[in-house]
């Protein structure tokens, strides 16, 4: 008799899935890329029709939302949570993984069909999602 296994869902497995699913859910979404704060990529997903790469994506984002973390510590004596990007293309907002290390960022690409505030909240909402796997609370 065949024994039975159960493949291990990892929480970078569960991040994947729900880069995935954000994809399938919006198809404005032209890429969701998450990474280390150190600029390794964690998960990605992109649409056949605008691959990207998601080491390089990894390696800016990090860079950037170190930038931004310390220009909100120096000018606001805060921290960043998130940041967007209007282009005529589209929008792309970076936002913290809320998780206990903090040790990810999230990065979600939409076209122009959706608007700004949109894509913020379908980051901020992904973010939460990530960090719940990230954690163990899934």
């Amino acid at each position: 008799m065949p024994v039975e296994t159960e493949t291990e869902n990892t929480p970078q497995q569960i991040g994947q899935n729900t880069l995935s699913s954000l994809l399938a859910a919006d198809s404005s979404i032209l890429f969701a890329s998450a990474c280390l704060v150190d600029g390794r990529s964690y998960a990605h997903a992109a649409r056949e029709s605008h691959p990207s790469d998601a080491h390089r994506t990894a390696a800016i984002m990090s860079s950037l939302m170190g930038l931004l973390e310390s220009f909100a510590r120096e000018t606001l004596q805060s921290t960043a949570l998130y940041t967007s990007l209007a282009t005529e293309h589209g929008s792309i907002v970076i936002a913290r993984v809320p998780s206990k290390r903090r040790m990810h960022a999230l990065c979600v690409c939409s076209d122009n069909s959706s608007n700004l505030a949109m894509t913020i909240r379908s980051t901020l909402d992904t973010a939460t999602k990530l960090s719940e796997s990230i954690d163990g609370r899934h």
